[in-house]
């Protein structure tokens, strides 16, 4: 069982056609199938309910070929999207950013890697590590669900690492699909040449752990969920019409180049997530 939000589905869309000026809803309504127009526009972009929400299973699939209609499943219109609502969340609440320690505004941002999902036993871990951090989110059983938790870490950590200050030149972000386990990881470097060493997973009840060791969330939780649940002044809702029809009018023709960055070469390590590409394997964001 398990199920996702949809007003979180919705949050996700929205981000994504402002990132795109505009265009992605045509886009999707030509390369989503038809089964998942009809999920985007009755259970996204349609009147909701306050507490609406769709099988996990239907809300993942759905989310993975958005990324996959607009970049061919590189999971960089995840990561951007993910950095601009973990964004959202972190100038909204100042208190939450450690200025100089990504870890730890890092650590500030679990409740949006939980609050989207209702009986998911979502399991997040962070720890630091000698040359940086390693964060793991890990849904038992379902790879599917890692898929997309992955190229959405990555965006998280971005967005951790642009508001403490402690991005730049200085951290590296790769992340890593382990069966269901998706892994995001930081490596601090002083030049431009990186080795990455080999990963190794903690023991497993060191795992245990770490997944049970919980921060107070209860009033970040609400706040996510205010944020999330709030219209961005920018843009107003999205209606069904327009889900279904295509009724946003693309800025000109749609091409591949909209959704890929004019340079995916990062040049000093972390940059905002509107500039950056998000890897799909172990590689380095540059």
């Amino acid at each position: 069982m398990g199920r996702v939000k949809s007003r979180f589905l919705r949050a996700v869309i929205e981000t994504v056609q402002q990132e795109a000026s505009g265009t992605a809803l045509g886009r999707l309504r030509a390369g989503l199938p038809p089964y998942l127009l009809h999920v985007l526009g009755r259970d996204v972009l349609g009147p909701l309910e306050r507490d609406a929400s769709i099988d996990v299973e239907a809300g993942i699939e759905l989310l993975l070929a958005v990324d996959r209609v607009l970049c061919g499943g590189s999971g960089f219109v995840t990561s951007r999207a993910s950095a601009a609502l973990a964004s959202r969340v972190l100038s909204s609440s100042p208190g939450l950013v450690v200025p100089g320690h990504t870890v730890a505004t890092l650590q500030h941002l679990r409740a949006p890697f939980e609050q989207p999902f209702i009986d998911v036993e979502l399991e997040f871990s962070l720890r630091s590590s000698p040359d940086g951090f390693v964060l793991e989110v890990h849904v038992p059983g379902r790879p599917q669900v890692a898929r997309w938790l992955s190229s959405a870490g990555l965006g998280y950590a971005r967005a951790a690492a642009t508001f403490s200050g402690n991005g730049a030149a200085r951290l590296r972000l790769y992340d890593e699909l382990v069966g269901d386990v998706a892994r995001v990881l930081g490596r601090h470097t002083a030049t431009g040449v990186l080795s990455i060493p080999r990963y190794t997973a903690p023991a497993r009840e060191d795992r245990t752990r770490l997944s049970r060791r919980r921060s107070s969330t209860t009033n970040l939780a609400a706040q996510v969920d205010e944020i999330l649940n709030r219209v961005s002044p920018s843009s107003p809702p999205l209606p069904r019409a327009e889900a279904q029809k295509g009724a946003i009018p693309p800025r000109g023709r749609a091409s591949p180049a909209s959704a890929t960055p004019p340079d995916s070469r990062s040049k000093s390590g972390v940059r905002p997530a509107v500039n950056v590409a998000a890897p799909r394997a172990r590689k380095s964001a540059s």
